[in-house]
């Protein structure tokens, strides 16, 4: 037993709260129009954007830690006019010079990026190249391998919104379901972000418009899909939806895998007990051990429609380019 309400009524609450995107939204304008006004970083600059899972969508609420929240992580794509023969390592020194002037920064020296800590948001700054024009493929810099990678942040956008379409919009909705059962039962760092949303997509059932039924499926689904992998101890070659040739997964460790498989059988087993649990205190305790916050039977609300559910929220819009700092009416 399980409600399309209880899992509505979740949705809203792993929801970024409305504060969590204004402050966001005004932060990373902020820093937008600071690099693209910077007198030595403006002459390389050609546009800045939102990226990662606050502009997907798929962005659950921070962490709460010793009853303090965490601060939105918030991914930021900078593109300059660098070449493929531009030793990647001086563009992230060029960009982590420029940030340092106004930023605190990561003590940590990323690969790919520059991190930059405010007091309200935790920002990630990639800067790409477009060496055959905006519209050719993009890359970013990775010090430790001294090369540029391919990559294609707007395309990601582009894909997950599809996806969510082609699913009556349970897409984005299942990923922030399957984010929260993962950060509250992880054992490791991965899979995380955008290796949840291609799993997510390989796996949900795309014709199932109840909740309870698509969460436990998904797992199980997963289960199923990946057995062989977990049984011979590789890795699933999930292919990047956005980048020919670019494997999702190449990142992720057979130990991870092993752990968050596990972690997904063991729950998609006590997810189908939860559904078929005619008790309904006894289905509300399976239901809180596999998805924190999820509220009892009882006190979830009466609509169990899917099409009327406020919890899957409309997609953000977001500025491609930076504009001058105002307030914002959502994170945007």
């Amino acid at each position: 037993m399980g409600s399309q309400a209880q899992f509505e009524k979740l949705l809203q609450d792993v929801e970024p709260s409305p504060t969590s995107k204004s402050v966001a939204s005004s932060a990373h304008r902020t820093l937008r129009k600071y690099l693209a006004d910077h007198e030595d970083f403006r002459d390389v600059h050609l546009d800045t954007f939102l990226a990662g899972s606050y502009r997907r969508n798929t962005a659950i609420r921070p962490r709460i830690v010793d009853g303090e929240s965490c601060k939105p992580d918030i991914d930021i794509i900078v593109e300059t006019n660098y070449s493929l023969d531009t030793d990647p390592k001086e563009v992230l020194k060029l960009l982590r010079d420029v940030l340092g002037e106004k930023y605190e920064l990561d003590d940590h020296i990323n690969d790919r990026s520059v991190g930059v800590t405010t007091a309200a948001v935790d920002m990630d700054v990639v800067p790409i190249i477009a060496p055959e024009g905006a519209d050719g493929p993009l890359y970013l810099p990775d010090r430790r391998l001294e090369t540029w990678l391919r990559t294609n942040p707007r395309g990601h956008t582009e894909w997950a919104t599809q996806v969510n379409d082609d699913t009556d919009g349970r897409f984005k909705p299942m990923v922030k379901l399957i984010k929260w059962w993962r950060r509250h039962h992880a054992r490791s760092k991965r899979p995380k972000g955008f290796m949840i949303e291609t799993i997510v997509a390989e796996c949900m059932d795309r014709d199932d418009d109840q909740y309870p039924t698509l969460f436990v499926g998904t797992l199980e689904k997963i289960v199923s899909k990946y057995s062989t992998n977990y049984l011979v101890g590789s890795v699933p070659q999930i292919a990047d939806p956005s980048v020919p040739g670019n494997i999702v997964t190449k990142r992720l460790s057979v130990e991870d895998f092993k752990l968050f498989y596990e972690e997904a059988k063991k729950h998609a087993e006590l997810g189908r007990k939860a559904l078929n649990e005619k008790d309904r205190e006894k289905a509300d305790e399976m239901w809180k051990e596999i998805l924190p916050r999820i509220p009892s039977y009882g006190k979830a609300a009466a609509s169990e429609s899917l099409l009327t559910t406020s919890a899957a929220v409309p997609a953000l819009t977001f500025p491609d380019r930076p504009i001058t700092p105002q307030k914002p009416g959502g994170f945007a």
